[in-house]
């Protein structure tokens, strides 16, 4: 795909000129000068530019004085300009101006959002609803659309990566985990080995297998279930046939199977509840006539205590009836004869009560004596009810043990019933199989294309063995499980655990990452920009150096002759692509080495974009200077003397 970037445009906070830097398609783009002029985030303003979730760009001395970013490109004869208000932390913003011609106003505002244009970015880059991720992980979910992002690990290796033993991919500007997942989901289709239609019959592949794959885990569990299952049928019978609900005979499996199943069907509770009904209404009558019982005997005692008492006041007054005879005896006054009449009265009275009151005691006697025999016939007819067998006391236990057995039996019976999976089951298996077969001479293409792809990067290594030093002749290895580059000897098929120093790595960096893409221009479509930043190719041989305006040289003259050596690689990458190909290629590169250290070899492919020394840097002295302030806030407030610099015009 073709792509190349025009201009990396940086809008300030105090409004002075932005910042551009003009790139060429065809050429080694290079950025150099010494650490802390912000060239290293370059690469990271290009991937926040390319609508990233995070920014990765440093707050003090960019992002602080960084309204915007924008990059001017061109996918496929088609000019875009994407820029993007600077982040808040390592929050990308969401506001975005997008152009289809390139073009921009005066003072930037959005106009887009970042759904809508990354659906253009993904209809540029080639990607439809159609290409999805085939199988799932952790991270990345099967199904979920592929991104245009994914493809980008192939365009960058920034300082960390570029002479990393381990590592050959960038996954630290990004989501880590994620786009680890999703370099392994996207590797062979970038590489050409799947196409859109072998994504898609993976990914039913992977859906079958899946639903195969419960089948298999239920049989399984019910595999294991039914090494009990006899011991468990034997087990219900008896308990069944304790309860009196079966007959007491013995039983094969089967014949227990069944007639478990039958007693579970043909139990009726209605016969069962009505004697529980009838029981309960026995036991109510019993409890009714012992209340009966209570009550009589307790009444027969309050009338024996009742009886005595009105004995004892007759006692009390039977004097009475002495003084009025002998009252003449008495003080004969009017008061006194009232009172004693009045006493007298009431012995009478007294007297005519205990005269009346009948005998009832035998009467509540007889009441009992006839309550206690009705609970005697109570008794036998509850006796004659099924309320309780040897071991088990109350009829509600059947019902409880129907609802187990019930239970049981339909858990078992999926025994049986994943008999009408079998043919399911098989249905699965031969349509995966089916679709097998259509992906199997992907097997042997993915062989050719790698062996293709590692004579590709034979041909970069042999040009650039002498580099290597001892590791000259070898032969190069792509280790498609950890997505590297290794080395082997010749007549050997066991790659080297490790190559030395970091320039070596460095160098299979460069060779792995030329070869992709030499590949990817050779297919008819390819996914991947035409496109590669580099992030100090010469890191390894400024390793011990503290590189800034004044230290430009390679301490060492065979470090310098090989990342010379590196240099003429690019050079010559960019004229093979060329001529070859009759396609563009862009590479940016951003450097501590000199200019000379291109032009003494006469590199005509380089092409020095800016040089960041002598006070020059990403963020020029003009975008520090304060925003100017108006009159009434300069009264409290002086504003710092700038150091210098051009003015805003």
């Amino acid at each position: 795909m073709r792509f190349h970037i025009n201009k990396i445009i940086l809008w300030f906070k105090n409004e002075s000129a932005p910042r551009m830097l003009e790139l060429i398609p065809n050429k080694v783009n290079v950025i150099t000068g010494g650490s802390g002029t912000g060239k290293t985030s370059i690469l990271s303003i290009f991937d926040y530019c390319m609508l990233s979730t995070k920014a990765n760009i440093p707050q003090e001395a960019i992002n602080e004085n960084v309204a915007w970013y924008g990059i001017d490109f061109k996918i496929n004869d088609k000019d875009f300009l994407l820029a993007r208000k600077s982040p808040v932390g390592n929050t990308g913003s969401d506001e975005i101006y997008f152009s289809s011609d390139n073009t921009f106003p005066e003072k930037l505002a959005k106009n887009n959002d970042i759904k809508q244009v990354k659906s253009i970015l993904e209809k540029e880059f080639g990607i439809d609803e159609s290409l999805k991720i085939p199988f799932g992980g952790k991270y990345i979910s099967a199904g979920s659309k592929i991104s245009y992002r994914y493809f980008l690990l192939f365009n960058t290796l920034s300082e960390d990566t570029i002479a990393h033993t381990k590592e050959f991919f960038d996954y630290h500007l990004y989501d880590r985990d994620k786009y680890i997942e999703a370099l392994d989901r996207i590797f062979y289709l970038a590489l050409g080995v799947d196409d859109v239609g072998n994504v898609l019959v993976k990914e039913k592949i992977d859906g079958l297998e899946k639903d195969l794959a419960k089948i298999e885990k239920r049989k399984k569990a019910l595999d294991k279930e039914e090494k009990l299952f006899a011991q468990q049928i034997i087990r219900l019978i008896n308990r069944a046939q304790e309860y009196d609900l079966i007959e007491r005979r013995l039983f094969t499996i089967e014949e227990g199977r069944e007639r478990l199943n039958q007693l579970v069907n043909q139990f009726r509770t209605a016969t069962y509840s009505n004697n529980m009904q009838q029981v309960d209404e026995l036991n109510k009558r019993k409890r009714t006539i012992y209340r009966q019982i209570r009550n009589l005997e307790r009444f027969n005692v309050e009338y024996d205590t009742y009886k005595k008492n009105l004995s004892n006041d007759y006692e009390s007054l039977k004097p009475i009836e002495y003084l009025n005879q002998n009252f003449g005896e008495l003080i004969p006054t009017l008061e006194v004869r009232t009172f004693l009449n009045s006493l007298e009265g009431s012995l009478r009275t007294i007297r005519d009560e205990i005269a009346k009151k009948k005998p009832i005691s035998i009467n509540v006697k007889a009441e009992v004596t006839t309550l206690k025999n009705r609970i005697i016939e109570i008794d036998a007819e509850l006796a004659t009810l099924p309320t309780s067998t040897k071991d088990y006391t109350d009829e509600a236990q059947k019902f409880i043990f129907i609802g187990e057995l019930k239970s049981q039996l339909a858990f078992y019976e999926k025994n049986w019933e994943l008999e009408l999976d079998a043919d399911n089951e098989q249905e699965l298996a031969e349509e995966i199989e089916t679709l097998r077969g259509v992906l199997k001479n992907n097997n042997e293409k993915r062989r050719l294309i790698l062996s293709d792809l590692e004579g590709l990067i034979q041909n970069f290594f042999d040009s650039s063995e002498d580099a290597l030093g001892v590791y000259k002749g070898y032969k190069v290895l792509v280790d498609v499980s950890e997505k590297s580059l290794k080395l082997r000897k010749a007549k050997e098929l066991q790659a080297q655990n490790t190559i030395g120093s970091k320039s070596n790595y460095m160098f299979l960096h460069l060779f792995l990452f030329l070869g992709l893409h030499e590949h990817f221009i050779s297919l008819p479509h390819s996914y991947v920009p035409q496109f590669l930043i580099l992030d100090q190719p010469s890191q390894p041989y400024y390793e011990n150096t503290k590189v800034n305006e004044n230290v430009t040289d390679i301490p060492k003259d065979d470090d310098k002759i090989k990342l010379q050596s590196a240099f003429q690689l690019l050079n010559d990458f960019i004229t093979k692509i060329n001529t070859d190909y009759k396609t563009d290629f862009q590479i940016i590169m951003l450097e501590h080495a000199p200019e000379r250290y291109w032009t003494e070899k006469n590199l005509n492919n380089f092409h020095l974009v800016e040089e960041f020394r002598n006070g020059n840097a990403l963020i020029p002295e003009r975008a520090t200077v304060p925003v100017k302030k108006t009159t009434e806030e300069t009264k409290n407030d002086t504003p710092k003397k700038p150091k210098g610099g051009s003015k805003k015009k």
